[in-house]
């Protein structure tokens, strides 16, 4: 007779048997018991090796490595975990914030944080931590910046090979500082070579788009990003979250995740990165229905852990989703 045995992992040619694996997580766990998060990191960081998609390692190797300030690292698996659809998904989202405030990814906290609350996903229970979280953000927030903001007033205008060079937090505080008064046409020439230059963080790209659009500028403007090359008159553009499209993909998915608020919030937030992510680029050429099911499909696939079919529109959302400076 032919034995059952679990489902075999080969990976770098290597082959682990299940009840391996399993023992590295049960040490892990263990680990986690003793409160010793670098042995966890250890056991863990070993099983994730050879199977990154198992739901029993996500969660607990997120927080020994949050424990053990390995952050980067944390904020990836914290990625994985809040999109697998196998946990409590507000839980999942409450570590996935505190390594990102860890991170100082205030501005991403912030959206994400009244996206929930906006869109009321935020149970009773989960409201007060929410807040607690959010209010923590801002002070560290406000702290961060008013430090960065007196090391960037020194350099009104840099060359972008330097701005480049720094961090996507200390860009934006640079980029603050030009939404204070009128804007010199040395000012502008730069910020329409960031909008350029796909080398520079997306988000900062559409942030340095926002206060050229604020400034009416009415020069065609080159924006590139995912690959894609268009010009844009930022005068004529409408502002990240106020499109119709938008408003009404975010509209059909509610009505067919009525009864799945986990799926819906997901969506949404997928929905809005896209919006603020890809801008000033939109779904040309795809209607609401299209765009909707797309997410809908791809919300479904993080589930299942079944690939997408492979098209243009589906690999753009992919692309966007899962960009991590947002």
């Amino acid at each position: 007779m032919r034995h059952r045995y679990g489902r075999l992992l080969k990976k770098d040619n290597v082959v682990v048997f299940p009840g391996a694996l399993d023992g590295l997580i049960e040490s892990g766990l263990d680990a986690i018991e003793d409160v010793d998060y670098e042995k966890a990191v250890e056991a863990f960081g070993q099983a994730y090796h050879f199977d990154s998609e198992n739901m029993r390692i996500l969660a607990p190797y997120a927080v020994a490595l949050y424990e053990t300030k390995d952050f980067d690292k944390a904020k990836e698996v914290a990625t994985k975990l809040l999109h697998s659809g196998a946990t409590d998904y507000l839980d999942a989202m409450e570590l996935y914030l505190a390594i990102s405030i860890q991170l100082q990814h205030y501005e991403e906290v912030e959206m994400t944080i009244e996206a929930l609350l906006d869109e009321e996903v935020v149970t009773p229970e989960m409201t007060k931590k929410f807040h607690y979280l959010r209010d923590l953000n801002a002070r560290l927030s406000n702290m961060y910046i008013d430090s960065v903001v007196e090391e960037v007033t020194s350099h009104s205008v840099i060359s972008i090979e330097e701005f480049k060079t720094w961090t996507t937090e200390k860009q934006h505080a640079l980029l603050a500082t030009y939404e204070q008064g009128s804007l010199e046409k040395e000012i502008l020439d730069f910020l329409v070579a960031i909008a350029g230059d796909e080398e520079v963080s997306s988000i900062v790209i559409t942030y340095a788009l926002v206060i050229l659009c604020g400034a009416g500028y009415r020069e065609e403007v080159t924006v590139r990003k995912f690959g894609v090359e268009k010009d844009f008159i930022p005068s004529e553009l409408e502002l990240p979250g106020n499109g119709s499209v938008t408003a009404a993909v975010i509209e059909r998915v509610t009505d067919l995740y009525e009864k799945d608020p986990s799926r819906l919030q997901m969506a949404i937030d997928a929905i809005q990165r896209y919006d603020v992510i890809a801008y000033p680029f939109k779904w040309e050429g795809y209607s609401v229905e299209e765009i909707s099911d797309a997410y809908m499909h791809h919300i479904e696939s993080m589930f299942s852990g079944e690939p997408m079919m492979e098209n243009a529109l589906n690999s753009i959302i992919r692309s966007v989703d899962e960009h991590t400076d947002y």
